[in-house]
C-alpha cells in the first residue's frame, strides 16, 4: 500500500504559522485579517444599542406627556357645575377633543386606553350613542386583553345599545360580562337584567334575577336593593326567605322547654 506524503511546502506562510498560535492569538489574527468586517459589526451593534435606548427614552417621554394630558382632560371632564348645564356641556365637548388628541398623538400608550374609554363615556353624556358604541367596540378590539377593565367596557357598551334601541345587542354585551371569569361587575349585570325583566312586566324572571343577586353576591351593594324589589314584586316570596326562617327559628328556641319564656309581672298577677 502506498502512502501519500503531504507537501507542507505548498501551504501559505501565514497558514503555517497559524497552526502554532493560541486561541487568543488566532482571534487577533482573524481580526487583523478581517478588520473591515469586524469594525462594521461593532458599529452596527453600537447603532442598535443607541436606537434601542433612544426608542425607550422616547416611549417613556411620550407616556409621561400622555398621562399629563390625560390628567388635564379628566379635570375638564369632571368639572361640570350642577347649576350651569351649558358650562357642563361645554366642558364635556372640550374633554372629548382632548381625549381624541391623546389617541391621535400617543396611540398604544396606557393613557390611550383610558382616553378611549372616557371618550366613549363623553359621547354617552352628549347622547351620541352610536358614536359611543363605535368607540367602545374599538376599545374592545385594541385593549380587550385587560379582562377586568373589559367587563366594565362591555357593561357600558350594553347601556349604549339599550339607549340606542338595540336590546338584542345589549343583552349580548351583558352576557359577555357574565361569561368573563375575571369580570368584577357581574352583580350589577344581573341586577340590570332583573330591572329589564321588571320593565317588561316579566315578574317571574325579575324575581329570579333579583334572587340570583342575593344568593350569588350577598356582599354586593345591589343585594339589599334586590331584596326590596322582591318584597314589592312578590311579597309571598319573603316569607320563605332565609332571613324570615332565621327569625322563626330564634322565636322557637326562645319558647322551647330549655329556654322557657319569663312572664311579665302583670300577666302573672
Amino acid at each position: 500500500m502506498g502512502y501519500k506524503i503531504k507537501d507542507l511546502g505548498n501551504k501559505p506562510p501565514m497558514v503555517e504559522q497559524a497552526q502554532f498560535l493560541s486561541s487568543k492569538e488566532r482571534f487577533l489574527f482573524f481580526v487583523e485579517e478581517n478588520r473591515t468586517l469586524v469594525w462594521g459589526g461593532i458599529l452596527l451593534g453600537l447603532a442598535v444599542i443607541v436606537a434601542i435606548v433612544t426608542l425607550s427614552w422616547l416611549n417613556q417621554n411620550n407616556q409621561e406627556l400622555a398621562w399629563e394630558l390625560e390628567g388635564q382632560a379628566q379635570t375638564v371632564y369632571l368639572d361640570r357645575p350642577l347649576d350651569d348645564v351649558q358650562k357642563g356641556q361645554e366642558n364635556i365637548q372640550k374633554a372629548s377633543g382632548m381625549f381624541k388628541d391623546i389617541l391621535n398623538q400617543f396611540p398604544g400608550t396606557p393613557s390611550a386606553a383610558v382616553s378611549s374609554f372616557l371618550l366613549a363615556n363623553s359621547m354617552m353624556e352628549e347622547k351620541n350613542y352610536q358614536g359611543a358604541i363605535e368607540v367602545y367596540n374599538s376599545w374592545i378590539k385594541e385593549y380587550g386583553q385587560d379582562q377586568i377593565f373589559l367587563g366594565l367596557v362591555q357593561q357600558r357598551l350594553g347601556f349604549a345599545y339599550l339607549l340606542n334601541d338595540n336590546r338584542e345587542a345589549a343583552l349580548q354585551a351583558f352576557d359577555a360580562v357574565l361569561a368573563n371569569p375575571h369580570a368584577l361587575n357581574k352583580d350589577q349585570i344581573v341586577f340590570e337584567l332583573a330591572k329589564l325583566a321588571e320593565a317588561d312586566e316579566n315578574i317571574a324572571e325579575a324575581v329570579k334575577q333579583y334572587k340570583k343577586v342575593i344568593q350569588e353576591f350577598p356582599l354586593s351593594p345591589f343585594a339589599s336593593e334586590a331584596e326590596l324589589r322582591i318584597k314589592v314584586l312578590a311579597p309571598e316570596e319573603t316569607t320563605d326567605s332565609p332571613s324570615s326562617e332565621t327569625s322563626d327559628l330564634d322565636a322557637s328556641e326562645k319558647s322551647s322547654p330549655e329556654n322557657p319564656q319569663v312572664q311579665d309581672e302583670g300577666e302573672g298577677k
